[in-house]
C-alpha cells in the first residue's frame, strides 16, 4: 500500500473515531438500540463521501450507508445480515476470514491489508480496487467494527498510467544512444540511463548518489564542469549547448562527451537540479585528429614542393593553394586569387579550356606549357599538369611549374641557330647581291662621265647620280649586315640622337614624298647615345620603312625621342597612322622570317634584325599597335656620357 493510500486510510480512521465519540455521546443508547445509529446522527454517517459498514464480531453487516449499496450494487438493506465476506472476491474469502479472526484477537484503529492490494466485489461479480480503514467500537452488545471504504478505481487508473508511462519514458532512456544524466542540488547523480552505465562501465545503482565531479570527471576538466554546473544552478544562464568534456569509465578509460546542459526547477521556478543528454564523441574526435594530421602531412609535402599547386572546382574556384603557388603568383601577403581564370592570358583561355575539358574527359595533361599572368600583371612561361578527380563532386588538380629558365636558354638556342642561319644569308646575300651592284654601279659611273660632256643630257645625270645613290646605299646596307653577322659586339661610339634620325629621313624622304606621307622630328635637345651609328641607322631606316608600306594611301610619320622613364636611358618613337597589327600577330612580328607583307614585298629579316642589334646596344624594342589606327615602335637605348 502506497504511502498516499496509508494516508487516506488514517484520515478516514480519525473521521470514524470522531464518529465513535460522538454516537456513544448519546444518552439514550438503548434508543439507538438494535440499529446502532440513532437518527440524530444518521445525516452524518450518509454526509460522509465513503462507504461505512458496521460489523459484529462474527463478521455479520449490521450497518451499510447508501453510498456502500451504490458501491456495491446492492439494493438498500440486502446486506444486512449477511457475512461480510459477501463483498469480498471468491480467490480472497478465505484468506479474508482468518485475517478477521485474528483482528477480533486484537481489534485496533488501522488500515486493512498493509501491503496488499485489496478488491471489492459487486453483486454482480465484478471486482474494483479498495481501501479500507478498521475501527473497533465497544457497546453494551459487544464490540462491532467501523469499516470505510474507498472506491480507488480511478486513482489506481491514474497510477497506471502513471507507471507506464515512466515505464515508457523509462524505455525511451535506456535505448538511445544518447547519455541522458541528472543531477541535485549538490552535484549527486539522480538518474542515468543505461548508455551512460555501458559507457561509465558501473551498474546504476553504483552510480546513484555518487558525486558526479569527484567521481567520473577527469581533473583537467573539473573546474570548468563544475563552473557550468553553477552557473546553471544559480540560475546565471538556463542552458549550456556543446560543451564537451573528459569522463572516467570504471576501467579508467577516458571518453570524451559532448553535452547539452539545461537547469531543472520546481513549480516555484526555483532550481533543484540539472539534466544533461550527452554524445559520446570519443571515435569522432580520434577520427578527426587523425584526419587533420594527414591533412598536415599533405599540406607539408604541398607547401615543401617546388612546383606551384592549385586545386579548383568545375566553376574555376580555387580551393586550395600551396606556398610555391603563392611565392609564384601573388605580390604580397594581402593577394588573394579567387578564381583559376585571373591566372589566365586572354589568347590562352581557349587552349586551357579545351585543356579542362580534355581533363574532365579522364584525359592527363602533363607538360603543357603555356603563359600565366601573377598578381602584379607579369606574363611568366610556365609547364602545367592538369587532372580531374570525381571525388567530392569534381575537383582539378593543377601543377604549375615556372619553366623562364628553361625557356630562356631554348630562346638562346634558337637565337644562334637564327644568327648562323642569318650569316649564311647574308653571306649569299652579299655574294650574289654585292656583285651586280659593284657592276651596276661601274656602268653608271662611266654613263655619266660619257654624257657629262653632252649639254642635253644635263637632266639624264641628274637621274643617274640618284641610281648612284641608291646602289651606294644598298652596298651599304650589305656592308652593315655583314659586320653585324661576323662582328655582333659593334664598335660603339657617342652619336647625336637627332643626327641619326635625320640620316633615316634623309635616305627614304624621296618614298615619303612619291607616297604623299608627312613627316615630323620632335626630339629633345642634346641627346647622345652609346651605339654603333651604321648599325642603328639600319635599324630606323628598316623601321621607317615599315611604317611607309603600312601607309600605302598616305598618313603621317612621326619621330620622337626623349629621356626615358628608365634612367640612362633615351626612348626613340617612331609612330605611324597606318592600317596597324592585328593583336594575336604582335607577339611573332621578331621572329625571323615572319612578316605580314604580300609574297614578294618583305622577308620577315627587319624586325629580327633590329631585335639583335638594339639587345647588342643593352636596348630594348616594342610594339604597340591597334588595327586600323597605327602602330608605334618603341626603341630604348643608353645614354652616353
Amino acid at each position: 500500500m502506497t504511502k498516499e493510500r496509508l494516508d487516506d486510510s488514517r484520515e478516514d480512521i480519525v473521521k470514524l473515531d470522531d464518529l465513535k465519540k460522538r454516537f456513544f455521546a448519546q444518552k439514550d443508547s438503548a434508543k439507538a438500540g438494535a440499529g446502532y445509529l440513532g437518527n440524530d446522527y444518521s445525516f452524518i454517517v450518509e454526509s460522509i463521501p465513503n462507504g461505512i459498514i458496521m460489523t459484529d464480531e462474527k463478521g455479520k453487516i449490521i450497518f451499510a450507508n447508501t453510498m456502500v449499496y451504490e458501491m456495491f450494487g446492492y439494493k438498500r438493506a440486502e446486506l444486512i445480515g449477511k457475512s461480510v465476506e459477501v463483498l469480498v472476491p471468491k480467490r480472497y474469502k478465505k484468506e479474508h476470514g482468518e485475517f478477521r479472526h485474528e483482528y477480533m484477537a486484537e481489534p485496533s484503529s488501522r488500515p486493512m491489508g498493509a501491503g496488499r492490494d485489496l478488491f471489492g466485489l459487486r453483486k454482480d461479480g465484478t471486482e474494483f480496487p479498495v481501501e479500507v480503514g478498521l475501527n473497533p467500537v465497544k457497546t453494551d452488545k459487544g464490540i462491532v467494527v467501523l469499516s470505510t471504504i474507498v472506491d480507488i478505481s480511478v486513482r489506481r487508473a491514474a497510477e497506471i498510467r502513471l507507471r507506464r508511462e515512466r515505464e515508457r519514458s523509462q524505455k525511451y532512456l535506456d535505448v538511445a544512444e544518447v547519455i541522458f544524466l541528472a543531477l541535485d542540488e549538490r552535484g549527486n547523480v539522480s538518474l542515468i540511463n543505461r548508455k551512460g552505465c555501458e559507457i561509465l562501465g558501473y551498474a546504476e545503482d553504483e552510480i546513484l548518489g555518487k558525486n558526479w565531479f569527484e567521481t567520473f570527471i577527469e581533473s583537467p576538466d573539473r573546474g570548468a564542469v563544475v563552473s557550468v554546473y553553477n552557473d546553471l544552478m544559480e540560475g546565471r544562464v538556463k542552458k549550456v549547448a556543446f560543451f564537451e568534456n573528459m569522463v572516467v569509465s570504471k576501467s579508467g578509460k577516458i571518453n570524451e562527451i559532448s553535452w547539452h546542459n539545461t537547469a531543472l526547477t520546481d513549480e516555484e521556478g526555483k532550481v533543484v537540479g540539472t539534466l544533461s543528454s550527452g554524445i559520446d564523441i570519443t571515435a569522432r574526435k580520434a577520427a578527426e585528429r587523425m584526419l587533420k594530421e594527414r591533412e598536415e602531412r599533405l599540406r607539408g609535402i604541398m607547401d615543401n614542393t617546388i612546383d606551384a599547386i592549385l586545386v579548383f572546382d568545375d566553376d574555376g574556384e580555387i580551393e586550395t593553394i600551396n606556398k610555391a603557388a603563392i611565392r609564384l603568383f601573388y605580390c604580397n601577403e594581402e593577394d588573394e586569387i579567387r578564381n583559376i581564370w585571373e591566372l589566365i592570358t586572354p589568347e590562352y583561355r581557349d587552349s586551357f579550356e579545351d585543356k579542362i575539358q580534355k581533363a574532365r574527359g579522364g584525359a592527363v595533361i602533363t607538360d603543357y606549357e603555356t603563359e600565366k599572368i601573377t598578381k602584379s600583371g607579369n606574363r611568366i612561361p610556365v609547364s602545367i599538369s592538369l587532372a580531374y578527380m570525381n571525388q567530392g563532386g569534381g575537383r582539378f588538380i593543377e601543377t604549375v611549374r615556372d619553366i623562364t629558365s628553361r625557356v630562356t636558354m631554348r630562346n638562346k638556342i634558337i637565337e644562334l641557330e637564327k644568327s648562323q642561319l642569318i650569316g649564311k644569308m647574308a653571306e649569299g646575300f652579299a655574294h650574289h647581291i654585292g656583285t651586280p651592284l659593284a657592276s651596276m654601279l661601274l656602268r653608271v659611273q662611266m654613263l655619266k662621265e660619257d654624257m657629262s660632256v653632252l649639254p642635253e643630257c644635263e637632266n639624264v645625270n641628274h637621274k643617274l647620280d640618284s641610281i648612284e645613290r641608291q646602289i651606294l646605299y644598298g652596298q651599304k646596307v650589305i656592308q652593315r649586315l655583314l659586320k653585324f653577322v661576323s662582328q655582333p659586339g659593334s664598335d660603339k661610339v657617342p652619336e647625336k640622337v637627332d643626327a641619326l634620325a635625320g640620316e633615316s629621313i634623309e635616305i627614304i624622304k624621296p618614298l615619303l614624298k612619291k607616297h604623299g606621307i608627312e613627316y615630323s622630328l620632335n626630339m629633345d635637345d642634346g641627346l647622345t647615345v652609346h651605339v654603333d651609328s651604321n648599325l642603328i641607322n639600319l635599324v630606323l631606316t628598316d623601321i621607317m620603312m615599315n611604317a611607309l608600306d603600312a601607309m600605302p594611301e598616305g598618313g603621317m610619320l612621326s619621330v620622337t625621342a626623349s629621356k626615358d622613364a628608365k634612367e640612362g636611358f633615351v626612348n626613340i618613337g617612331i609612330t605611324d597612322t597606318g592600317e596597324g597589327i592585328p593583336r594575336e600577330t604582335i607577339p611573332f612580328v621578331f621572329e625571323p622570317f615572319f612578316t605580314t607583307k604580300p609574297a614578294g614585298k618583305g622577308t620577315g629579316l627587319g624586325l629580327s634584325v633590329a631585335k639583335r642589334v638594339i639587345s647588342d646596344h643593352g636596348g630594348e624594342i616594342s610594339i604597340s599597335s591597334r588595327e586600323g589606327e597605327g602602330t608605334t615602335v618603341s626603341i630604348t637605348l643608353p645614354v652616353s656620357d
